[in-house]
């Protein structure tokens, strides 16, 4: 748990950022969640509460402190619209990531000038549009009525949607005419004619579910990287808006950074003038919030240095805690992802989702992956190529397959939506609010490796 508090900007940012919606033409979706788990009351003699501290997810919790939006006038707040934006803030106070997707999406869908959405992660957008699809005409009838659905955990909020959603029959009819979102290619220019861009965390493990994203947005609508954010801190922003993949430093706080073949104390930390390009380096933090010299656990790789401040830009290179761990070696999770990007083709296997874990099934254990997305005409031919892909990345892999230290990769397959049901499953065993839950690249959790195997509907 981080503390988050709201901070007189020392400068103004020289690049957007995702709070800076830019010159809107319509209007946008922001798709977070400002509700939380928990009150913390900070007293100061016992008894005498001075503050109330919300406890939720990261990106709400970002919304609520630049939005200057304190818990106490929450109630007052519900029925309000921002200007600009599709749903009123009582759609932010939904706990529930399905209820919560779905009321968004029911605003979204009623709204034909639509400009732009902004949420969390790509596969977050995705989870979003598969409730479109999923529940099509209930949202049809609602939208032509103008009633707000029965959905588990919006009581408190019902009243406050309600007052903003209208019957809109002919609003209806063109979306029953239009029909599903994954029928046709570009869907989504045809629901909303103004729509402009997408813009969500969309790097590294995200990067997967893009060609879904893109078939789902057409070839005209762009999609935009968030950042390079962590729980603790914003670090960077995009470098270029057509690059997904490559941020510069750009942040409020104090970054300092140890290169990850160094031992990692104090003394090895490198200021940025000191970085090398073609290095990776573990970000080292101190905040104002509190943290002082805070390994992040991200792993970034220096691609070169800003020509205007000469700030460095890089890439995001992993963690330096996940891998799938073998007595002779270890796969880290860049790795994984790089090698399951090799192989992700229509001919082969299109993956929009997946994770991995040590499968143990037989000896010598090996790296299992559990992916969902469909299956190419050359998929018996995954296997292969997904080996071939590690073994050019890492060649201590390559040699310990070889030697019989570690076995071939597995690939399973997951029925559609797993990963969608994942991130409603995860939030409502751990009492986390919708809109944040990640599916990691590397699953350590034992319960959620058996929740995952028993969606298996395939091996290759």
């Amino acid at each position: 748990m981080f503390a988050n508090y709201h901070h007189i900007p020392q400068e103004v940012p020289s690049r957007t950022t995702i709070f800076d919606a830019g010159e809107s033409k319509g209007r946008t979706a922001w798709i977070f969640c400002c509700a939380y788990r928990e009150l913390k009351d900070v007293e100061r003699d016992p008894g005498q509460v001075v503050k109330r501290l919300p406890v939720g997810g990261a990106s709400g919790s970002m919304v609520r402190v630049r939005s200057g939006w304190n818990v106490d006038s929450d109630e007052s707040r519900m029925s309000m619209i921002m200007p600009d934006h599709v749903s009123p803030r009582a759609a932010s106070m939904i706990r529930s990531h399905r209820s919560l997707l779905m009321v968004h999406a029911l605003f979204c869908l009623a709204c034909r000038d639509l400009d732009q959405f902004i949420t969390t992660y790509a596969p977050v957008f995705i989870d979003l549009i598969r409730r479109m699809g999923e529940e099509g005409e209930m949202f049809v009838t609602c939208i032509k009525d103008g009633t707000i659905p029965d959905l588990e955990g919006i009581d408190h909020v019902r009243a406050h949607l309600q007052v903003h959603l209208h019957a809109d029959p002919e609003r209806a009819a063109e979306l029953r005419e239009i029909g599903s979102p994954f029928s046709s290619v570009g869907w989504a220019a045809r629901v909303w004619p103004k729509l402009r861009s997408l813009t969500a965390i969309c790097s590294g493990p995200f990067a997967t579910v893009l060609p879904k994203v893109r078939a789902v947005l057409g070839p005209t609508i762009s999609i935009c990287n968030a950042g390079f954010v962590s729980t603790e801190a914003c670090i960077g922003v995009p470098y270029d808006v057509n690059d997904l993949d490559t941020f510069v430093i750009q942040t409020e706080e104090v970054i300092e950074f140890l290169d990850i073949v160094a031992k990692q104390t104090h003394e090895n930390i490198h200021q940025a003038w000191e970085l090398e390009a073609g290095k990776q380096y573990q970000i080292v933090l101190t905040t104002r919030d509190g943290l002082w010299r805070y390994p992040l656990g991200d792993i970034i790789e220096i691609v070169g240095f800003d020509t205007e401040d000469g700030s460095p830009v890089f890439k995001p290179a992993g963690r330096t805690s996940l891998s799938i761990r073998f007595p002779y070696m270890s796969v880290s999770d860049s790795d994984l992802v790089a090698a399951i990007q090799a192989i992700s083709s229509e001919d082969i296997i299109q993956v929009h989702e997946f994770t991995a874990f040590l499968d143990d099934r037989k000896l010598p254990t090996t790296v299992g992956y559990l992916i969902e997305g469909p299956l190419g005409p050359n998929s018996h031919l995954a296997p292969q190529k997904l080996f071939n892909a590690l073994a050019a990345i890492d060649y201590n892999y390559k040699d310990a397959v070889n030697q019989g230290h570690v076995g071939p990769p597995t690939i399973r397959i997951v029925k559609p939506g797993t990963f969608t049901d994942y991130r409603r499953w995860r939030g409502e065993k751990m009492n986390l609010v919708g809109g944040q839950i990640k599916v990691p690249v590397v699953l350590l959790d034992c319960v959620a490796q058996e929740w995952i195997l028993e969606r298996v509907i395939s091996e290759l």
